[in-house]
């Protein structure tokens, strides 16, 4: 440190006259190795006038040439300007690309597979949760695990967004998204990883904490998306269907009358009132959205509601045109009492989607001509939040996102069923 504050200060007075400081290096493009598959020659002797070792570009002195390479995933926006010579040139999504991507149940069967610990088989790791070893100080440990050997301890890792974190190690296990498959951890499962690896007693409050964060993290870069939209009047003139919007007291009652969420593109509905204020200080809490683990959860545990409940998009005797061939779609309702019990991630989740719901009140703005649903003056809003996704919606934020990260939550909190 001693010998970094000094170059620091100079580099910053050589920079003060540019009013800016420190630029750092464009990020660079994504590079494809993708060529058009060459056909493989036979190998049959009868084929060739002479050896094959002697044919030019042969499979066997250059096999790199016949090395397969998966060409470039599409983007969700236009883009940027690249050699469109090239064999594999970056492109936008294609209309049916974004409908897919708007799926988040489709995202989530779309994962990279992976072999999971508790139940032996290969899993999308969407269903699952990353967990590394990594070397902890002697003075982390409890007493009894110090040794002189190298002590490892299995963490979560990877679980929260790319933006915020990157992941600590490049090799590590897999276990199914449930705290009950974490907790049979302790029979000594983990110890096919490393022999000298430890497993903390607070592994599952952990990885509950980062599930919720994660979700935290998605609705902060939609507002960001939004927000950057507003200020450069983009999407002005293009058709304007809603990420996020409040119900209606009248469109609550009568959702909980019918047990149906009759919206179209709807992936979740989630129950949030504002945090109330406190007893002595009368302020809010202020929302955190920390790595640590929160402490001031609420020990209510009797008589809450459950963390979700999957509600049909309408009723069975409307779909009875091929009964029982296909399930009728659900749509799961969050309680965030119960899925966020600390007061200050509550607070956080509730500014995040008001900002949310005021940039999509300014870009609504943008478009008068919009189609869209009005509410009379007297109509009061509930703290029911409807969130939509679609093709069209992809391409201003990603929704399905925040499906992905709830969802996973609620799997973790035992949301798997039981299928004879």
């Amino acid at each position: 440190m001693p010998r970094l504050l000094p170059r620091l200060i100079r580099e910053l007075e050589k920079q003060k006259s540019q009013h800016s400081f420190f630029p750092f290096p464009k990020r660079k493009r994504r590079r494809s190795l993708y060529r058009p598959p060459q056909l493989i020659p036979s190998f049959n002797p009868s084929s060739h006038d002479r050896s094959i070792l002697l044919t030019p570009n042969n499979p066997v002195t250059n096999s790199h040439d016949y090395v397969y390479h998966k060409s470039l995933p599409p983007t969700t926006q236009r883009p940027t300007l690249g050699d469109t010579s090239q064999v594999d040139a970056p492109r936008r999504m294609t209309a049916d690309e974004y409908k897919w991507w708007a799926n988040p149940y489709l995202r989530m069967l779309a994962s990279p597979m992976r072999f999971c610990l508790a139940t032996n088989r290969h899993v999308p790791s969407d269903f699952l949760i990353r967990l590394a070893a990594l070397r902890v100080t002697p003075s982390r440990l409890p007493i009894s695990h110090k040794t002189n050997a190298p002590q490892a301890t299995l963490v979560p890792d990877g679980l929260l967004h790319s933006r915020y974190t990157t992941r600590q190690s490049g090799r590590a296990s897999y276990v199914l998204c449930w705290r009950e498959a974490i907790s049979r951890l302790k029979n000594g499962s983990y110890k096919r990883i490393a022999s000298n690896l430890t497993l903390s007693p607070r592994l599952q409050e952990h990885i509950a904490h980062l599930l919720r964060l994660r979700v935290l993290q998605e609705l902060e870069l939609l507002a960001e998306r939004l927000e950057y939209q507003t200020k450069t009047l983009k999407h002005r003139q293009t058709s304007h269907d809603v990420i996020l919007r409040r119900l209606s007291r009248d469109e609550w009652g009568l959702m909980r009358a019918s047990g149906t969420i009759p919206y179209p593109d709807a992936v979740l509905v989630l129950i949030l009132p504002p945090v109330n204020k406190d007893t002595l200080t009368k302020v809010r809490p202020e929302g955190v959205m920390s790595a640590r683990p929160p402490e001031d959860e609420d020990g209510i545990t009797a008589n809450i509601p459950p963390l979700s409940v999957l509600m049909p998009t309408s009723n069975a005797a409307e779909n009875n045109t091929l009964p029982g061939t296909m399930p009728n779609p659900e749509v799961p309702l969050y309680n965030g009492f119960t899925a966020f019990p600390s007061r200050s991630q509550r607070s956080a989740l509730h500014s995040l989607l008001m900002r949310i719901l005021t940039a999509e009140r300014a870009i609504k703005r943008m478009q008068p001509d919009a189609s869209s649903t009005k509410y009379p003056k007297h109509a009061k809003a509930s703290h029911a939040f409807l969130l939509c996704s679609n093709e069209t919606t992809a391409k201003r934020g990603d929704a399905a996102a925040i499906a992905v990260a709830l969802w996973r939550l609620r799997m973790f909190e035992g949301g798997w069923q039981k299928v004879d």
